[in-house]
């Protein structure tokens, strides 16, 4: 990641490794449009072509997560070069448009429509994943439901999980009252070991507790690392857990790593 004090309206850029290679000539063109670049974010070329999943893409998911926080767009000046893969432009800009924000193409910055699409069944799909997000939006609300995740999200920003525990518990052994709203919903959780272990005696059951997270209880990948991360544990590089870290546990990455 690189930043930049350009003046005026910032943008992320993302693209290959190429891309950020031509980062005087981007600002150029970003200037033409009263733009500015506040970072870059690159991936080895051909990447994203051989994902099915963006999220896989640390780089994407960096990316969009300080989009999300410095609420700017986001500019992927080679769109067809650098991903390739029309569903990967359309998921990005779904995803950003959800937030209020907007994912702005090719060298002469073309923002993606808020309303219709590229093509015709561009419309037609990105119409279904509207519908499906309404649909689903208006059913939770006349049930007067909220969501697993509404209840994770507040208990960690109320104080509750290892924030909320005595000194004496914070050990990892007893996450705390997060972990207690989710066993009442999908009945106990994976063993978590001691926060002292070694990183190869605590992976396998990290990775068997995040999954149950992601796969049993459907938490976001960014849900699990913020519960991950109230049991008091670290990555292998005694790092937080973000969304990238999470997906690499569940993915079984770390696995590969290890044996290497």
């Amino acid at each position: 990641m690189t930043s930049f004090p350009y003046a005026g309206r910032a943008v992320i850029v993302l693209g290959d490794e190429d891309t950020g290679q031509r980062v005087e000539m981007l600002a150029g063109k970003a200037a033409e449009h009263s733009a500015s670049i506040a970072e870059v974010h690159t991936f080895e070329a051909g990447v994203p072509s051989s994902q099915d999943d963006l999220g896989q893409v640390d780089a994407v998911v960096a990316a969009l997560s300080r989009a999300l926080a410095m609420r700017t767009d986001i500019w992927v000046p080679f769109p067809h070069e650098d991903l390739r893969r029309e569903e990967h432009i359309r998921r990005l800009s779904l995803v950003l448009q959800r937030h209020g924000l907007n994912l702005v193409l090719g060298p002469n910055l073309w923002p993606c429509p808020l309303a219709g699409g590229i093509h015709e069944i561009d419309v037609a799909l990105r119409r279904e994943v509207r519908a499906v997000d309404d649909l689903d939006h208006a059913a939770i609300a006349a049930a007067g439901l909220r969501t697993l995740s509404d209840e994770v999200e507040q208990a960690l920003q109320s104080g509750q999980g290892r924030a909320a525990l005595p000194p004496t518990q914070r050990s990892g052994e007893q996450p705390g009252d997060v972990l207690e709203l989710i066993k009442a919903d999908f009945g106990p959780y994976p063993e978590l070991p001691a926060t002292t272990a070694q990183w190869s005696q605590r992976r396998p059951a990290l990775k068997l507790f995040a999954g149950w997270l992601v796969h049993e209880c459907g938490l976001t990948q960014t849900e699990a690392a913020k519960l991950l991360n109230t049991t008091g544990h670290r990555t292998a590089q005694g790092r937080l857990w973000q969304r990238s870290s999470v997906s690499a546990l569940v993915n079984g990455r770390y696995d590969r790593r290890s044996a290497a």
